[in-house]
């Protein structure tokens, strides 16, 4: 096989590896933007007192829920520090090897390992993020639709 060729094979894929990370990781940003941006909407624009109990206990899970999406979301994002410390590590490692016995160690390929901490704080995310999407909606048909307790 042409050394060029496979060159320029290995320069696609690590352009294309960077593509799927930097999007990875931008989608995730946007998710903790937006739960912010969400989590002060809905405090800001509370209805002011709550009607009743459901309602108000609707609007505290769904407050709960959107924090936590936040939290998670940024630990999933803390992953792309974490994965720059694994390539740094392994291009040192694979460095040496080469230098030990060039002819055996000329082709090098790693896969980075994601950890069962990021894999689970990206499931929860997702998790959170629809639950208070779910919760939302029962705050609002509870505001507006379920009747309220009659104060005398």
């Amino acid at each position: 096989m042409d050394k060029t060729h496979l060159k320029n094979l290995f320069n696609k894929f690590e352009e294309t590896q960077d593509k799927k990370d930097k999007s990875y990781f931008e989608y995730f940003k946007s998710i903790s933007a937006l739960s912010v941006a969400l989590i002060g909407l809905l405090i800001g624009l509370k209805a002011s007192p709550i009607p009743n109990q459901y309602a108000k206990f609707a609007f505290l899970i769904t407050i709960i829920l959107i924090g936590l999406c936040i939290l998670f979301s940024l630990a999933t994002r803390f992953y792309e520090v974490t994965a720059y410390k694994q390539e740094v590590q392994s291009r040192k490692l694979n460095i040496s090897k080469y230098v030990e016995n060039p002819a055996y160690n000329n082709l090098q390929i790693d896969q980075l390992g994601k950890s069962w901490f990021y894999k689970f704080s990206e499931i929860l995310t997702f998790s959170c993020l629809l639950l208070s999407i779910i919760a939302l909606i029962f705050y609002v048909y509870f505001l507006e639709f379920y009747p309220s307790e009659i104060i005398v």
